[in-house]
């Protein structure tokens, strides 16, 4: 087992939980949630970031470029462009693609070089798995996010936003594959 990668699997899923908590508190007490929701997106993105430079061979330096751009990106999306306390697509939809190229890029690495004679029993195959899913069939959500919660209706955001919701799932049953695995090794 790759301990030092699954130690950052576990920081994300740890941040995702305070994330989750601290949003839920504040819609609780009628607040708005987006501040933590954009701040959550680019630390989980960082995060993914230094995942991924731990597991692609000779993209290290690149990644931690891609972590510094992000992370500028970001201050200047807040700062000129779309309020932190606002939705903010541009930066939401970078990251995601940033995070299905690294997605591509980890899967073409385990082609070429598979760890493991049966790829469905390798962990990173299951948790690259989990990031793919997620940020590839969410791509469109968090593109159109500005239009969708400034043009649509409450009842049309839900059903957006349980879709939304039921890929989080998925990525979580894909993620908790990906442990399990891991725990067989």
């Amino acid at each position: 087992m790759r301990s030092r990668q699954f130690q950052i699997v576990a920081v994300l899923l740890i941040v995702s939980v305070i994330a989750d908590v601290a949003g839920y508190i504040l819609i609780r007490n009628e607040l708005s949630n987006l501040v933590i929701n954009n701040l959550y997106f680019l630390i989980s993105f960082v995060i993914l970031s230094l995942l991924y430079a731990r597991l692609l061979s000779g993209g290290r330096t690149a990644v931690y470029v891609v972590i510094v751009v992000s992370i500028c990106f970001f201050a200047w999306d807040s700062l000129t462009q779309q309020s932190i306390s606002g939705v903010q697509s541009y930066i939401i939809t970078l990251c995601s693609v940033l995070a299905l190229g690294y997605s591509l890029i980890y899967f073409d690495q385990l082609l070429h070089t598979s760890p493991a004679s049966d790829l469905a029993k390798f962990p990173f195959f299951w948790i690259n798995s989990a990031f793919m899913y997620y940020y590839g069939m969410n791509l469109f959500i968090f593109i159109f996010s500005t239009y969708i919660f400034e043009n649509l209706k409450d009842n049309e955001i839900l059903v957006v936003w349980i879709f939304h919701n039921v890929n989080n799932t998925i990525k979580n049953i894909l993620l908790a594959t990906g442990i399990y695995n891991a725990r067989k090794q």
